[in-house]
């Protein structure tokens, strides 16, 4: 039996602290599910969409560039409209914001079912707008909720992101085939899950509320541009890895199952792999958090993710008939960088302001960066007429990746770049104000 690691009196501290304990009145099996269901909702809106892509294209008879716009609006969204989370939370709780971006995920996704261009496109954007806020405050929902559980609850939330596009993409085609027979209502009928995800939310809201003193601590908290965190170039690390690993991700998303449907594999075969993809990356996304919240040098264990994402990507490829293998390798690195990333925005701050400013810098900023890639290799692919340069460019951009996730890894502050000594690391290697296990 290991001897635990020797605690910092600013843990001790952490643990007298109760303001970031879990409301009492709010429940501990009503807070797992909504972060189960916040997480589950993160990314249908994506996966739904690029399942049909094809018959999309077909029946509004779209060039590239509404296709474009259509798979890489809702990522842009998450760029510009990510940093509203910190107006509306210094009025609203954490709670409170993210029922309403459930309602507006809602909203926008059944808007998608009306058989118009301009209803698919205005219902996808509107979707992203709520989308992008919840993006921001599901970390902040995790430190509030489960702060003695921010590695596994991470880990959670990141495994249902993560799996979400893939849920969508595989049971989009068979939902169209089997039950609705339309790709309209196909694509309206996500709103339900987003629905459920806004009740259990508002119940939540409701008793967080009730619990005292509550509103004035998130209000604290909430995510605001801090000019140390602009200053640190461990927080540009954490921006870059986000973003560049974002990239990749979407541009799987969009574009995976049009890869292999161009290479003559049917619709559903398509929209599987996409699936299993996301399947793959549950492991890692579970695992990743575990295992670097007890690092104190994440760095080795990141560039070990980039290397899974340049294993898939040069099967791919090289289009060797081997797409499943591909896939999950894809999902195996996607799900830990993801993870990494978030879980590396708590490990990496010494405080719960600068966790939250670092969280909207790396979303904002990252999302931004990360709306390039279905552009640009949608950009490649229709000036070569093939996949291989777009496919090489994304492979080329993992050099960057490693290079941003070995210093974002490196066991430093952000906001103060000064190293840490091993007595500054707390139970799971977390720093002191965030709160440690007993």
């Amino acid at each position: 039996m290991t001897d635990r690691p020797t605690v910092d009196p600013g843990c001790a501290d952490a643990h007298r602290d109760d303001r970031f304990a879990p409301p009492p009145t709010v429940g501990a099996g009503l807070a797992v599910l909504a972060v189960v269901l916040l997480g589950l909702d993160l990314r249908l809106v994506f996966g739904s969409a690029s399942a049909l892509i094809s018959e999309i294209r077909r029946d509004y008879d779209l060039g590239a560039a509404s296709v474009v716009l259509l798979t890489t609006g809702p990522v842009v969204c998450l760029g510009l409209f990510g940093a509203l989370a910190a107006r509306t939370v210094r009025r609203w709780t954490v709670p409170t914001v993210l029922t309403g971006c459930m309602l507006v995920v809602t909203a926008g996704t059944a808007l998608r079912g009306i058989p118009a261009w301009s209803a698919l496109l205005l219902g996808t954007l509107l979707a992203g707008i709520g989308i992008a806020v919840a993006n921001v405050l599901g970390p902040v929902l995790i430190r509030l909720l489960f702060p003695h559980r921010i590695g596994i609850m991470t880990g959670l939330l990141t495994a249902l992101v993560s799996a979400s596009a893939g849920i969508a993409s595989g049971a989009t085609i068979p939902l169209k085939l089997h039950v609705t027979h339309g790709w309209h209502i196909t694509l309206s009928i996500w709103a339900v899950p987003a629905a459920g995800a806004a009740a259990v939310l508002g119940i939540a809201a409701s008793r967080f509320r009730r619990s005292r003193s509550r509103s004035e601590d998130t209000m604290h908290h909430a995510p605001h541009w801090r000019p140390e965190v602009l200053r640190s170039p461990t927080a540009w690390a954490i921006t870059g890895f986000m973003g560049i690993q974002s990239l990749l991700a979407y541009s799987m998303i969009a574009w995976l199952p049009t890869i292999y449907r161009d290479r003559h594999l049917s619709a559903e075969q398509a929209g599987l792999l996409l699936t299993a993809l996301s399947l793959a990356s549950i492991l890692t996304a579970l695992l990743g958090p575990m295992v670097a919240t007890r690092l104190q040098n994440q760095s080795i264990l990141a560039c070990a993710m980039v290397a899974l994402s340049v294993a898939g990507l040069l099967g791919v490829l090289s289009n060797t008939g081997e797409p499943l293998i591909w896939a999950i390798l894809l999902g195996l690195g996607q799900g830990g960088q993801l993870s990494l990333a978030l879980t590396l925005v708590n490990v990496r701050a010494a405080s719960a302001p600068i966790a939250t400013s670092l969280s909207t810098m790396a979303q904002s900023i990252g999302y931004l960066i990360a709306a390039a890639g279905p552009i640009l290799t949608g950009a490649l692919h229709s000036a070569t007429g093939s996949w291989t340069a777009a496919l090489a460019t994304l492979l080329g951009l993992m050099g960057p990746l490693a290079v941003c996730g070995w210093i974002a890894g490196l066991n430093t502050d952000a906001g103060t770049d000064r190293f840490r000594s091993s007595a500054q690391e707390c139970c799971d290697g977390r720093p002191p104000t965030s709160g440690c296990s007993p």
